[in-house]
């Protein structure tokens, strides 16, 4: 996982002719924290304040995978907030790889969007007997993800005045229980300083090559996960994973696949406590489920950010919801071997924080056609 974090720094292949922009930059931010539970709405008794410290970098030219996508700004963020109750959920740190990518420039306005995935860590979960009102919380350690709304403003040659609007979500995909996660809406203010004085690039952007490419992605992945918050023990979970891609441009993928997962505890998941038999036994052919799955990836060079949405076609254990998704990054490791990090969950609850490796077959080689060149 730290690999992954460390993505955004690490040099990429194709970008001989490179120049970068590299800078620094800091942030307050002040919202709120959603009351998604009816219990967090009585206890909430503030805001939710903080700041972030983020480390970015943009590449220039016409042999990097950022042209095609306008430019975007990679980097590696740090991340603190408070959630609207100290004594009871603490604060909470977030260390994460991001990307913004390009929305609107005009001038010294720049307008863009970001994604951020990683690694969470809040000070107070849930412990018996001292800290039993933080229901979000099951564990120290959690999943981080990040969405965010970003306007920056260049007031001169190193510096640039950024505004916005994030939400922000922690949890630990259900490892530890309880775990209703914590999601944070707030507006930021933010100045950063280029290390380097800044100038405006001669550049040629390319779009993204229309590509013919065919492959096969077969991934597994593993991981543990508590059921049910009165059964303290936690299971192991995992899937099995198929998915062939269409590629229809070098930059973005899309692609139908096979699951066959096994979640740990699933008969505890789906039981509530009052009807919960003492004397009931389940094994792990209770744990297994298959299903067909439509997704998509945006390459990013070595990287890939996926998103799959699937539908169960068997179910030893009644689901919650017929349908499920994972959201994850994958990062190659290699020659065709990648590992990635990713959240399985239904539509309303996490239900395993996965880590695995996957292998890519390709079908056929690439046939792509040159990409238009832009003056901009």
């Amino acid at each position: 996982m730290l690999f992954l974090l460390l993505l955004p720094w690490l040099p990429a292949r194709g970008a001989g002719r490179d120049s970068t922009r590299l800078a620094v930059e800091a942030r307050f931010h002040h919202g709120f924290v959603v009351p998604h539970h009816t219990s967090m709405t009585y206890l909430l008794n503030d805001y939710a304040r903080g700041g972030e410290l983020n480390l970015l970098r943009q590449r220039f030219g016409s042999d990097c995978w950022e042209n095609y996508l306008r430019r975007p700004e990679t980097g590696l963020g740090l991340w603190y907030s408070t959630f609207g109750r100290s004594d009871i959920y603490g604060e909470g740190w977030a260390l994460y790889p991001f990307i913004n990518f390009h929305i609107l420039e005009t001038g010294p306005l720049q307008l863009r969007y970001r994604v951020a995935l990683g690694l969470g860590y809040a000070n107070k979960p849930f412990k018996v007997g001292e800290n039993t009102y933080n229901t979000v919380f099951g564990s120290h350690l959690n999943a981080y993800v990040g969405f965010g709304l970003q306007a920056t403003y260049r007031l001169h040659r190193h510096w640039r005045l950024s505004t916005g609007a994030s939400l922000n979500h922690m949890s630990n995909g259900s490892s530890r229980k309880p775990n209703n996660g914590i999601n944070t809406v707030a507006w930021n203010m933010g100045l950063s300083y280029d290390l380097q004085p800044f100038s405006h690039e001669q550049w040629q952007r390319n779009k993204a090559p229309r590509s013919a490419h065919r492959e096969w992605v077969f991934s597994a992945s593993m991981g543990r996960n508590q059921a049910a918050a009165y059964n303290p023990t936690r299971y192991w979970s995992g899937s099995i994973t198929a998915t062939h891609l269409w590629y229809r441009t070098s930059t973005r993928a899309y692609g139908v696949g096979l699951d066959l997962l096994k979640f740990g505890g699933a008969p505890l998941a789906s039981m509530n406590f009052q009807d919960l038999d003492v004397n009931q036994h389940f094994s792990s052919s209770d744990e297994i489920y298959a299903g067909i799955l439509a997704g998509m990836e945006s390459l990013l060079g070595t990287t890939a950010l996926y998103i799959n949405l699937g539908a169960y076609i068997y179910q030893a254990t009644p689901a919650r919801q017929p349908v499920y998704a994972r959201l994850g990054i994958r990062q190659k490791l290699y020659q065709n071997w990648h590992g990635h990090f990713g959240i399985k969950a239904n539509f309303f609850t996490a239900e395993f924080i996965e880590f695995g490796l996957a292998y890519r077959l390709s079908r056929n080689r690439d046939k792509a056609s040159p990409g238009k060149k832009e003056k901009l």
